[in-house]
């Protein structure tokens, strides 16, 4: 018993004394900590890493391009157009000898601005359902162009273009220009407007709004797609004028109050928004001062000389 409790004493005593001189400063300075070890690895492996990438980039020969690859990225570099301001709705085919007419017609491009091609163009027609713009319409189309008539058909009516209903040219949505409208498009011809004459108050707020809403959202449209402008005028902008015939320049005599003013003032306003946006936003702009018209398709009770001549004509002939 004595001598296994001494046994026992002395085991304890010996693995104390290991302790101890593991922790004492010769053992400290002979072993080094694991930390250290593995900050000394890291720096070894990192720097075998950048010598073998060294040796990689420098001494290893980089990839040379054959005659034939280099022909072939020549050749497609020069099938390409680049521009830095293109419209979405201008396209033109790629004329390359080197490629089939599969491709050809398949490889499209944005076209840039200014870049002239022999494309269709695609014309928005405001009020293109009444009698001036019937007649427009059906002269675009005999054109080749794609004509898009928008119409809220107040004096406008749709058997004036019912006969181009079908042709794939042809497209027409029942819209009043005071709301807007977004269309890509290459040219505006904006006709929208009751003409003149006597009417009802409700239906001169409608002639204001026209004109000057309707104009705003057509030219803010134009700005957007970079279309051109025309704006159907009238002669009635001289008022009762002091000199004939009228040139261009002439301001006319007008009487801002009278009964027919709405549509003699409407239509100036219209005018003075379209010089606005081509000198501020640089819209490519035409204004049509349109003189007393006749013709198929005219309205016999829109008030105007010719129509009211006409109109009485024919009542000679109701009642001899």
């Amino acid at each position: 018993m004595s001598s296994e409790l001494i046994h026992r004493n002395q085991t304890r005593d010996q693995s104390e004394n290991q302790i101890t001189d593991s922790s004492s400063p010769s053992f400290r300075q002979n072993s080094p900590p694991t930390r250290s070890r593995n900050m000394l690895n890291r720096a070894t492996f990192l720097l075998i890493g950048i010598a073998i990438s060294t040796f990689y980039f420098h001494f290893l020969p980089s990839r040379s391009i054959s005659p034939s690859q280099h022909h072939h990225h020549h050749h497609h570099d020069s099938s390409v157009i680049e521009t830095e301001v293109t419209l979405p709705t201008r396209r033109v085919l790629l004329e390359d000898h080197g490629t089939s007419r599969e491709e050809e017609r398949k490889a499209r491009v944005p076209l840039a601005i200014g870049l002239k091609s022999k494309r269709q163009k695609r014309v928005l027609v405001t009020g293109g359902a009444g009698f001036v713009g019937s007649h427009l319409v059906d002269r675009l189309i005999e054109r080749g162009d794609n004509v898009i008539v928008i119409d809220n058909y107040f004096t406008g009516r749709k058997e004036n273009v019912i006969h181009h209903i079908g042709n794939p040219n042809f497209e027409l949505i029942r819209h009043d220009v005071v709301e807007p409208i977004l269309l890509e498009v290459d040219q505006i011809y904006h006709l929208a407007c009751p003409a003149s004459p006597v009417t009802p108050v409700y239906a001169t707020k409608i002639i204001y709004i026209t004109n000057v809403v309707g104009t705003l959202n057509m030219l803010g449209l134009a700005k957007r797609v970079g279309a051109r402008f025309l704006l159907t005028s009238t002669s009635e902008v001289y008022g009762d004028p002091l000199q004939h015939p009228q040139a261009e320049t002439y301001w006319g005599n007008v009487n801002p109050i009278g009964v027919r003013s709405c549509y003699d003032e409407g239509k100036r306003v219209a005018e003075t928004l379209a010089m606005d946006y081509h000198r501020g936003a640089g819209i490519e702009v035409r204004i049509a001062r349109i003189f007393n018209t006749y013709g198929p398709r005219m309205c016999l009770d829109d008030g105007r000389v010719v129509s009211n001549f006409v109109a009485q004509v024919n009542l000679c002939h109701i009642f001899p």
